[in-house]
């Protein structure tokens, strides 16, 4: 199984969750919930992904990592691995129009990040929030 490929914007580079000696790039753009979604993906501590976000016209930002929830700022981060971030040939950047609920993998009718933050932005079909891709990792007790 290959490690999901995710939007992240790379100007919102941090310290690492886990080991503040790494990189971490911040998940909270309109761009990383669409890819979540459409992956069908609730983001979970320690899944690995591979954040993406372009560079110039011959090559991308790629960083490979895990998924990481910050309590203190409550959002989740890309904590990349030792090899940090580095440049790769660019990939497809054909803009992806479909936003499909991350539950029933109904197309939602959301175009813009507006859209999102919208009240009670959820699936029409099951009723799924639209930024589930996005919550908080459940306490353990």
């Amino acid at each position: 199984m290959s490690t999901t490929r995710i939007y992240a914007d790379f100007n919102g580079l941090v310290r690492g969750v886990r080991n503040r000696q790494r990189t971490a790039v911040v998940l909270d753009t309109f761009g990383s919930l669409r890819d979540l979604a459409n992956a069908g993906l609730i983001l979970e501590e320690g899944m690995p992904l591979i954040a993406v976000d372009g560079s110039d016209d011959d090559e991308d930002l790629e960083g490979h990592g895990t998924a990481q929830y910050d309590r203190g700022r409550k959002w989740w981060v890309v904590e990349f691995d030792d090899l940090g971030v580095r440049y790769v040939r660019a990939g497809n950047r054909n803009s992806v129009s479909e936003f499909l609920c991350v539950h029933c993998r109904s197309p939602l009718p959301i175009t813009t990040a507006e859209a999102v933050f919208m009240p009670n932005a959820a699936c029409h079909s099951c009723g799924t929030s639209v930024l589930a891709p996005f919550a908080p990792p459940r306490m353990e007790t």
